[in-house]
């Protein structure tokens, strides 16, 4: 399975948010994608994010403090 797109619109602290996969290059497949920030700019959120989208919500979620 790619994910292609992964659409925040209401998780954590993020509001109608959209982070693109490029699925491929011009000459080859991707494989991997490397997310990269700051401090405090949401990367755990997104891996939280794509752990729930597989394997669902959790009825007690921690990052539903803003909606």
């Amino acid at each position: 399975m790619r994910i292609r797109r992964l659409d925040l619109v209401r998780y954590g602290r993020f509001t109608d948010t959209a982070l693109d996969l490029p699925v491929q290059t011009v000459d080859m497949q991707v494989d991997m994608h490397i997310v990269i920030g700051p401090n405090e700019a949401g990367k755990s959120t997104v891996r939280s994010a794509l752990g729930d989208l597989l394997f669902g919500i959790p009825a007690r979620s921690e990052f539903n403090f803003l909606h």
